[in-house]
């Protein structure tokens, strides 16, 4: 394990070491569909959940910038494991950030994390409510009895549920004066926690994201960390985590850079019959892998200019939120380019499971699904350029 606080360096190295270690296994799982819980040992092991847990607490103190460049080198190994561990990274990532927590149940579970490596996520998506990022009302019911709080209910895409020590859970419940509340809880794993393996998907086949049923799982009153009162989401003031936006385009980013890779290589080492040389010699093969490369590497620098203003421009986060959006949509619609230019210049073969560009193509599409979805973020996008039209030049 590293120590406390190591450099961006030490860190990137690690994930690199990582990645090769996930990317020996990934092909057997995610043809299976099992969840890769040696992975997990192995993150464990290193240190890695304390990425994103403040220095002072014990952690590792990664800024955004640092968090994304980890993740990115962590998903050319295995996207879904990436993406998995993903959720645990921006969870703690954006709590550290805001401190909204009641009852010092941050620097509790951050202790947690340093002891024993303890992961958490937030499980807040319902069958009925879909996505909260849309507002509605939860389903999933939490209600006083005594010195605790009794919840029930059904929760979606619960990623890394295999392998989590802790849920976010967001239910609704009655506060003492009358009105419903949606308060999120922090729940211990138990037996009251079913986690029901339903996970069975086109791509990132191994992320564990299945469904979970509450029935009477058990919490402190403590656990309850916020609460506000129910009301739908207003689509004139779109609520933009930057860590959950930045890590999930990290992934898909490293995803296509895995593509690229594996294309560059095919390239060099492939000499047919008919030619004599590789195809790495042939202008047409040069110029599909110069377009993935101009795709990949706009969107990199999309992506870390985004994040290293998130870190270093902390009175300026308010009026970041178009650049979140802009970015989310940009590096996973550019992470699909990759791929199938990746793809184009291998030919045929990118299909067959010989090489691990087909997985690549079917992982890259779920970027599309996170939100902001590409719709979603267009309309967003185009009612803030409405909105500051007059301060556009020209």
């Amino acid at each position: 394990m590293l120590t406390v606080r190591p450099t961006r360096e030490q860190i990137l190295a690690l994930a690199a070491d990582l990645a090769q270690k996930f990317a020996a296994r990934a092909a057997q799982h995610d043809a299976a569909g099992t969840f890769p819980h040696e992975n997990y040992a192995d993150l464990r092991a290193s240190g890695y959940p304390l990425l994103s847990v403040p220095a002072t607490l014990g952690g590792w103190g990664a800024s955004l910038y640092e968090a994304v460049l980890a993740q990115e080198q962590l998903a050319m190994g295995d996207g879904s494991t990436a993406l998995a561990i993903g959720m645990h990274v921006q969870t703690v990532g954006a709590a550290a950030e805001s401190r909204p927590w009641a009852n010092e149940q941050f620097p509790r579970l951050c202790a947690e994390i340093v002891k024993r490596g303890a992961l958490v996520n937030s499980c807040a998506s319902e069958p009925e409510l879909g996505s909260p990022s849309h507002g509605g009302a939860p389903k999933t019911t939490a209600r006083r009895q005594g010195d605790k709080w009794i919840i029930d209910g059904h929760k979606t895409f619960a990623s890394l549920a295999p392998e989590l020590d802790y849920f976010i859970i967001t239910a609704a419940f009655s506060a003492e004066d009358g009105t419903l509340q949606s308060g999120r809880f922090l729940v211990a794993r138990q037996p009251a926690i079913r986690v029901v393996p339903t996970w069975d998907s086109l791509g990132m086949r191994c992320t564990g994201s299945h469904d979970l049923y509450l029935e009477g799982a058990e919490a402190p009153l403590e656990a309850l960390l916020s609460a506000a009162p129910i009301s739908r989401a207003d689509p004139n003031k779109p609520n933009i985590n930057a860590w959950f936006t930045l890590i999930v385009s990290a992934v898909y980013l490293g995803v296509a850079a895995a593509a690229q890779r594996v294309a560059l290589r095919y390239a060099h080492e492939r000499i047919p019959t008919a030619l004599g040389k590789p195809i790495a010699s042939l202008e047409s093969i040069q110029r599909r892998l110069g377009e993935g490369e101009l795709a990949l590497k706009t969107a990199r620098a999309m992506l870390y200019h985004t994040a290293m203003r998130w870190d270093n421009e902390p009175e300026a986060r308010s009026a970041l939120t178009d650049q979140l959006i802009a970015c989310k949509l940009s590096v996973t619609n550019a992470a699909i380019q990759v791929v199938n230019h990746a793809m184009r210049a291998v030919g045929g073969a990118s299909m067959t499971r010989d090489l691990p560009l087909e997985r690549y193509y079917r992982d890259v599409q779920a970027g599309l699904f996170h939100p902001p979805s590409d719709e979603n973020g267009l309309l967003m996008l185009g009612k803030w350029a409405l909105a500051h039209a007059d301060g556009q030049a020209g």
